[in-house]
């Protein structure tokens, strides 16, 4: 890093318990509101590992099935409503071409891994989200979601 992005990267650091905390509250914001819409039907919700305190990236939902769209179709849904999604990063890393002809020790079939990389989404946690915001973003899921169950 440069010396200018040093001296931004130190000052943001003054601010980091108040992102963490707006982080959180984000993070429990959606869930609240995900579960209140029923939408849990359509999607696995995350959750903190027993006895972690994260500070959360994102809101990364995996699709249950059922809701009738692809996760490509969802996304792109959400998108054009305004909510920002994202893919997650590398998914199962097996399946990237690096690890392609290495020898290596897999255990089971990690259905769950691969079902995570191909279903799975994240949306946004940023601190400046507002609660009208976090309302907006999970009255547009609940419509992108159950409109494939029509």
């Amino acid at each position: 890093v440069s010396d200018m992005q040093a001296a931004i990267g130190v000052s943001q650091l003054d601010k980091i318990d108040h992102f963490i905390e707006r982080r959180n509250a984000n993070f429990d914001g959606l869930t609240r509101r995900i579960k209140d819409a029923g939408l849990e039907e359509f999607v696995h919700l995350p959750q903190a590992t027993p006895g972690s305190q994260p500070s959360w990236f994102g809101y990364h939902m995996t699709l249950r099935g059922g809701c009738g769209l692809s996760r490509t179709e969802i996304v792109s849904a959400l998108e054009d409503c305004g909510v920002g999604t994202r893919l997650l990063f590398g998914g199962n890393l097996l399946r990237q071409p690096a690890f392609a002809g290495r020898e290596m020790v897999v255990s089971g079939i990690l259905k769950n891994t691969d079902k995570v990389m191909h279903d799975g989404f994240w949306i946004g946690v940023w601190p400046g989200i507002t609660e009208e915001m976090l309302d907006y973003m999970v009255m547009a899921l609940g419509q992108v979601l159950r409109k494939g169950t029509k």
